[in-house]
């Protein structure tokens, strides 16, 4: 596995904990950010697309995850 695949595991695995532990689900996070759970999924699965890179960094805000 590659750094950058190690990277995205990671980051796959912090948002999904704080999702567990915020009780929030995806299509309300995307309500709250102003996309679609499509894109959130996306995001949170790792991906690293600029627009990915942007819905990771306000999920972040929202579920308080150090990225």
């Amino acid at each position: 596995m590659t750094a950058l695949e190690m990277a995205s595991q990671d980051v796959k695995m912090k948002f999904k904990i704080a999702i567990l532990q915020s009780g929030f689900k995806q299509r309300e996070l995307a309500n709250m950010i102003g996309t679609t759970p499509a894109q959130v999924s996306r995001a949170i699965a790792g991906n690293t697309t600029p627009k990915d890179i942007e819905i990771q960094k306000k999920l972040a805000k929202i579920l308080n995850v150090e990225l």
